[in-house]
């Protein structure tokens, strides 16, 4: 089954327990590619769904990392 998440949580159960999952097959790495739509999986109920964009990353972590 194919569903698209639109809230922050899971689309199955609400839980904000959510993980990326890996892709599996030629579509869902189209998907990705294609669409920025990436697999989600639930901790709470383990329900596998679809986002679009990626995940939300820390604003240092965009920074490059020097070495001293």
């Amino acid at each position: 089954m194919f569903s698209l998440a639109r809230s922050p949580g899971c689309a199955n159960c609400g839980s904000a327990s959510i993980a990326r999952s890996r892709r599996h097959g030629l579509i869902e790495f189209l998907l990705h590619y294609l669409l920025f739509i990436s697999p989600y999986r639930c901790k709470a109920c383990d329900v596998r769904h679809f986002r679009f964009g990626h995940t939300q990353r820390h604003p240092d972590s965009a920074a490059p990392k020097h070495a001293h």
